[in-house]
């Protein structure tokens, strides 16, 4: 299951993008600092929902400043070998300790992309995104050019389960997020009477 919608988080707001065949489509933003940040959230949750009749779930794609990029040496010659080599190699990169970070990572010869954020970053963002009711079932990133081959993919919520259906698992996307079109898609226009 991919989510059909994403919430791309920053420090000043948050940008809500619904799935389309030709990528992703912008619905709709708000800035943290407006007066009624709470009615405005309400206003895009309900603005998805109606978008989505088979129900809303969303992937948190976390602010640029909180994701950290390395290229490491990892040569392996196995897969365990290989994480074993990444962490060594993560560790010491942030003030966090390794149990304390979410990492992905791609393989290029004998080196690995890393992408990596601290799991507090991780939980702050789900309940943010829980609490106001967009049902985040999955973190991502959005890399810049070169740092990572593909989508950075931090796992599913802590809270993931409550809104996909049994025996389903979120499935990671091969491309990061990127927005096709920038503003709202219009309302489906009603057959004249």
């Amino acid at each position: 299951m991919k989510p059909n919608f994403a919430l791309k988080l920053s420090h000043d707001g948050i940008e809500i993008l619904q799935r389309a065949a030709s990528g992703w489509v912008a619905t709709g933003s708000t800035r943290f600092d407006i007066t009624d940040l709470d009615g405005k959230l309400r206003q895009l949750r309900q603005e998805a929902e109606a978008l989505a009749p088979d129900g809303l779930r969303s992937k948190l794609i976390m602010p640029d400043s909180e994701v950290r990029y390395a290229t490491v040496i990892a040569p392996g010659p196995t897969d365990e070998a290989r994480r074993l080599q990444i962490e060594a190699e993560i560790e010491g990169l942030t003030p966090y300790a390794l149990h304390e970070l979410a990492y992905d990572y791609v393989v290029e010869g004998e080196h690995a992309l890393v992408a990596i954020c601290a799991r507090e970053i991780l939980a702050e963002a789900e309940g943010f995104a829980q609490t106001h009711g967009f049902n985040p079932v999955s973190f991502a990133a959005i890399p810049p050019a070169g740092a990572f081959a593909g989508e950075p993919f931090f796992g599913e919520t802590a809270g993931a389960r409550a809104f996909l259906s049994r025996n389903t698992s979120v499935e990671r996307d091969r491309e990061p997020v990127r927005i096709s079109v920038q503003q709202k898609p219009s309302a489906p226009s009603k057959p004249a009477p």
